[in-house]
């Protein structure tokens, strides 16, 4: 077996998750003072918007009360202080009306979804929710070797994506996204329409609950919430994309629910179809999608997330199943080609700061017999082991300033991976699928809905043949 061993550089760059997260954990920032809001993490919205309405009703008395009281101090600084809080506490009041898709961190934890799907918790009936976003890549002449990349600038309308939910009652809720990606769906064009997730829940109790349908496999940070305004980067990390394989979702069972600190979810789902494995995308495109996916086999998908302390999440997911769906190896001998895919991660956030790390690997046994079964040879062989990494943090320096609702977020993100960590006896490595990619860039959202990113990337492979890229992104939720 061809494997590589991980550079002391590698291990320790994943080494520093850890220290990171306890620096910010245990670091003694000074308590600021803050006022007392009508907000509460376990108040519902209708009670929030009660006590907020209740707020503005009293401030707007308090202003006829000082007017009344000196109506030629126009210019009265208390008077401006007044009118200040009640123009905070209007824009509050309509953000939450308009739903909880302003506001990512109020999205309830256990239900496993971005803060825009989520809405259709909150009230009974129809809600309609979405977001989408414009990527403009705009890539370097040369490769890291200095040959011409032969890389052409694109501007994309990368998804339009609709949420439609209905809740029936306050046990029963149906929820689904439908994805329209890159604009045109045509036979010419590379466009498509998809169904990413269409689920009923039964929510019987905060501890335990049913789902049942097209789910999101609960793996990693971003499979389960990847809305453009939950994370750095006018493009989701290839860690996400290629290792864990965002968006993954298929056909099943099970359950979630949260009690204290922790929060859950197991399914029962098909299997991966062993059959669209690739040396270059892993995993990728062995997803079945819920489109007329093979059955022979089935997988076990679970995770597990603690929140110890304030703003500090960890946690861990696993999933594993049979892949090969009836394949046969070169000898005509059925194989099982056990994937196992699982991760480790954590983030931390601190007023303005937002900490963030994963490791994720991957194991397929029978690796030869699946390449045998796809034709495959030489360095075109799956990997019989694939594993990546990252690290992200990002700074609002507008949280800085008093009263600021907009945010500029400076961030850096390293990541690391590899589809071909080990190929089986008889293959050899592609030396470009040992991938590194140093992205800078800038965050800023007007509004908690809407997001511009600009970012550079530097990517770089084992093989010298990476390519860098200027990235300007326009991301929205509703």
């Amino acid at each position: 077996m061809t494997d590589r061993r991980t550079p002391g550089l590698c291990r320790s760059a994943r080494n520093c998750l850890l220290v990171v997260l306890a620096l910010a954990v245990f670091r003694p920032f000074p308590a600021r003072a803050q006022a007392p809001t009508a907000s509460s993490s376990t108040a519902t919205v209708e009670e929030r918007l009660a006590r907020l309405e209740k707020l503005l009703a009293e401030t707007r008395a308090e202003l006829a009360a000082a007017k009344a009281a000196a109506p030629a101090a126009t210019e009265d600084a208390r008077l401006k202080e007044i009118e200040q809080k009640i123009d905070v506490l209007t824009k509050e009041i309509e953000a939450l009306r308009i739903g909880e898709a302003a506001s990512p961190a109020n999205a309830p934890e256990h239900y496993g979804l971005g803060p825009a799907a989520s809405k259709v918790y909150a009230k009974k009936g129809v809600s309609i929710g979405g977001y989408g976003n414009v990527l403009y890549q705009n890539f370097s002449s040369r490769e890291q070797n200095g040959e011409p990349s032969g890389a052409g600038d694109t501007i994309d309308l990368q998804r339009v994506v609709l949420y439609l939910g209905y809740k029936f009652s306050d046990q029963f809720v149906f929820n689904s996204e439908v994805e329209y990606e890159h604009a045109v769906t045509a036979s010419d064009k590379e466009g498509e329409v998809e169904v990413e997730f269409a689920y009923l829940d039964w929510t019987k109790s905060r501890a335990f609950n049913l789902r049942a349908g097209l789910v999101l496999i609960p793996v990693g940070i971003l499979n389960e919430q990847h809305e453009p305004t939950t994370f750095f980067g006018a493009r989701r990390n290839n860690v996400e994309e290629l290792i864990l394989p965002s968006t993954w979702r298929e056909l099943g069972i099970g359950t979630y629910g949260s009690s204290g600190i922790l929060t859950w979810r197991a399914y029962l789902v098909n299997g991966l179809n062993a059959s669209g494995y690739t040396a270059d995308a892993g995993i990728r495109e062995g997803r079945q999608e819920g489109s007329l996916a093979k059955a022979q086999n089935f997988a076990f998908t679970a995770r597990l997330d603690a929140t110890p302390l304030p703003g500090l999440l960890v946690g861990a997911s696993v999933f594993t199943g049979d892949s090969a769906q009836g394949l046969v190896d070169s000898s005509g001998q059925p194989f099982g080609a056990l994937t196992t895919t699982w991760d480790v991660h954590a983030e931390y956030r601190f007023r303005g700061l937002t900490l963030r790390g994963l490791y994720a690997g991957v194991s397929i046994s029978d690796a030869a017999q699946v390449n045998q079964a796809n034709g495959y040879e030489g360095d075109e062989s799956v990997g019989s082991r694939l594993n990546g990494w990252y690290l992200v943090g990002g700074f609002d320096v507008l949280s800085l300033v008093s009263g600021a609702r907009m945010s500029l977020s400076p961030y850096v993100r390293y990541e690391q991976y590899d589809t071909q960590a080990s190929v089986p006896a008889g293959y050899l490595r592609n030396p470009a699928n040992d991938v590194n990619i140093l992205t800078t860039g800038v965050a800023f959202k007007p509004i908690d809905q809407i997001v511009v990113t600009a970012e550079w990337q530097k990517i770089g492979n084992a093989a010298k043949t990476g390519t860098n890229q200027w990235n300007l992104g326009l991301g929205w939720i509703f």
